[in-house]
């Protein structure tokens, strides 16, 4: 286990407490044990099959780092419901109520302003050309950490858009045999951006490809994100 993540085991257990604890009622119902003992048997799983091989890709300064350690709370949370029975589309199904209530309990106010920095291009465009030179700054010191490049002009049809290069989410499942949760992982995007009220597109993945595109278009309707976008037919993914 890197330095890193032994130093914040703590931390990162009280997260993914607070985290799972949100589908508390459901882990009780398909474990058939109280929740705390559920959160028991995850944070092992997740301690000793992911925490100990996760690569260092920059730590606090690197905010990718929290949507690795974060993502793979619910791929462990995957892993403690197959012993008991649980397909795939159950767990995606939580792991996407998880997230959602995660969402719906930040202040409907702070909701409202993130929605609204999704409605301006030029503002996004600043804001994700510095997250560009970072990410480039951190994946030349930490090889594997996410790397973006915001398109301009944005892809014909949408108001901006940007790519993810690398993915250590990806990476991770490829190296471990966590594909089957990947699908499900990206999913979350449209949980997140749907709840802030922004209308995200996307017809490609770092896990299927060579990069994910995020595209926003000013004035469409977010899309439902269950069924799981990339089950509904529609080329998007």
């Amino acid at each position: 286990m890197h330095e890193y993540y032994e130093k914040n085991r703590g931390k990162l257990r009280k997260t993914m407490e607070g985290f799972l604890s949100l589908v508390g009622p459901e882990l009780e119902q398909i474990g058939g044990k109280p929740c705390g003992d559920a959160l028991k048997d995850i944070w092992e799983i997740y301690e000793r099959d992911m925490l100990a091989h996760f690569p260092f890709i920059g730590g606090d300064a690197a905010s990718g780092t929290k949507n690795l350690t974060e993502a793979y709370m619910l791929v462990a949370m995957g892993e403690f419901l197959k012993q008991y029975g649980a397909e795939m589309e159950q767990t995606g199904r939580l792991m996407t109520l998880a997230y959602e209530r995660r969402m719906q309990k930040m202040p409907r106010l702070m909701r409202k302003i993130m929605g609204r920095k999704f409605t301006s291009p030029k503002l996004l465009n600043r804001m994700f050309l510095k997250k560009d030179a970072k990410n480039a700054a951190n994946a030349a010191e930490n090889p594997g950490s996410f790397e973006t490049k915001t398109q301009i002009p944005p892809e014909p049809g949408y108001d901006f858009s940007y790519h993810n290069l690398v993915c250590p989410l990806a990476n991770f499942a490829r190296q471990r045999g966590y594909e089957e949760y990947m699908p499900y992982l990206c999913n979350l995007d449209y949980v997140m951006f749907g709840i802030l009220g922004a209308p995200l597109f996307r017809e490609h993945t770092c896990f299927e490809g060579e990069y994910c595109d995020f595209k926003l278009k000013n004035g469409a309707q977010p899309m439902p994100y269950w069924p799981p976008v990339f089950s509904q037919g529609k080329g998007y993914r």
